[in-house]
């Protein structure tokens, strides 16, 4: 039986910056890598552009204007999301017609590919700086995930495990106030381990 390769997106709880920054970088794989021809695209690579701009003028709008400026940058976040679900449903499909080289062409689309064996993928997390150089960190928890191990990186690239815990919500200590640092965790099941989330960031307090 053929194993269907799912890419797992991860744009829906990232800050309207980070949409910007990861939105652009699966466009830009997506149009340098060959596998996605502009005439077979659902969405024109211009129309993807067009919302990923947008996006990221709107953010700028809002630093410094009001509450209408701010709601605009929720309906360009809307737009956005919705439309980088299409495409990646479109990645799947173009993936899962070449089964031998699906895992390749997801990645080459910018996306991760979602491992099997874990009971649900991956869960996504939320960071709150709480002060004293702690930062609190939460998960959702997927039917069937009994727990979930965590990890930090102050560059993104090396990582290490500060917690694994049944809990939804544990506390990375210790860290320097005004550094940035990453999260990312994944979960476990009885089936065997999730993917990995996708690293957040945070400036400590």
């Amino acid at each position: 039986m053929i194993q269907f390769q799912k890419a797992l997106l991860g744009l829906s709880t990232l800050s309207a910056v980070d949409k910007v920054t990861k939105a652009q970088n699966i466009k830009d794989s997506m149009q340098s890598s060959g596998k996605f021809l502009a005439t077979n695209m659902p969405i024109t690579y211009a129309s993807i552009q067009l919302l990923i701009t947008n996006l990221h003028n709107a953010n700028i709008a809002a630093v410094n204007g009001n509450a209408s400026d701010r709601a605009l940058v929720h309906e360009h976040e809307r737009f956005l999301v919705s439309a980088f679900n299409f495409i990646k449903a479109h990645v799947e499909m173009v993936a899962n017609t070449n089964p031998a080289t699906a895992e390749s062409i997801i990645t080459a689309a910018g996306l991760q590919v979602s491992t099997t064996g874990g009971g649900s993928g991956v869960t996504e997390l939320t960071l709150v700086a709480i002060g004293n150089g702690k930062v609190q960190v939460r998960v959702p928890r997927q039917t069937g995930e009994k727990a979930f191990v965590f990890e930090s990186s102050t560059d993104n690239t090396t990582w290490v495990e500060f917690a694994s815990s049944s809990d939804t919500k544990v506390t990375l200590t210790g860290q320097t106030p005004a550094s940035t640092i990453f999260v990312r965790h994944y979960a476990i099941s009885k089936t065997g381990k999730s993917a990995y989330s996708q690293g957040k960031s945070i400036i400590v307090l």
